[in-house]
């Protein structure tokens, strides 16, 4: 489980693609072989640790639903370590597991909006939780699929939100409980 609050950008030096593609990601996070992380909200887990350097492998499938397919070396990504209990949770609770693609509509200001498919538009709560590329973050405005949420400056500075452009893919991962609730209630 995850909180959604970034304890660093990484930055990948390698992939070596097979039917699991093992990602290098640099970063000063200490890790341990075994251990959950997310990277752009995607729980993976590490399978090597170097000398300020990890390896995690992602499976095909993974690559098929998440923004994965379009990591570069040399690219940032958003990391946090799985939550420890006893742990303050600064965000919300976060499985990790991506629920679908967006795509970044248009940026106004501070205000980023992206569309997501008809059918998620249940999962949405104003003023509700919603994670974007591992972000926790709160929903600012919803109209029909399309929803917003505003980016302060930390935010832009200390993620990889800072980088979206129109046309930018993310990856989304819905609240937990708008997502239990939503569904036992259909």
């Amino acid at each position: 489980m995850f909180t959604g609050i970034i304890e660093e950008k990484g930055r990948i030096s390698k992939i070596i693609p097979g039917k699991a593609h093992s990602i290098h990601i640099q970063s000063n996070l200490e890790n341990r072989q075994g251990d959950s992380i997310a990277i752009q909200g995607i729980c993976l887990t590490v399978t090597n640790v170097g000398e300020k350097e990890f390896v995690v492998e992602a499976m095909r499938q993974t690559e098929r639903i998440t923004t994965l397919s379009g990591w570069r070396v040399g690219d940032y990504v958003n990391l946090e370590r799985a939550l420890k209990i006893g742990d303050r949770i600064g965000g919300h609770i976060l499985l990790g597991h991506v629920d679908e693609l967006s795509t970044c509509i248009r940026i106004k200001t501070n205000e980023y909006f992206f569309r997501i498919a008809p059918k998620s538009r249940k999962y949405l709560i104003p003023k509700g939780s919603i994670a974007i590329d591992g972000v926790s973050l709160t929903v600012a405005s919803i109209s029909k699929n399309i929803f917003s949420v505003s980016l302060i400056p930390y935010t832009l500075k200390t993620t990889t939100l800072g980088n979206l452009k129109t046309g930018s893919f993310v990856n989304i991962e819905y609240d937990y409980l708008a997502k239990i609730l939503t569904d036992r209630m259909a």
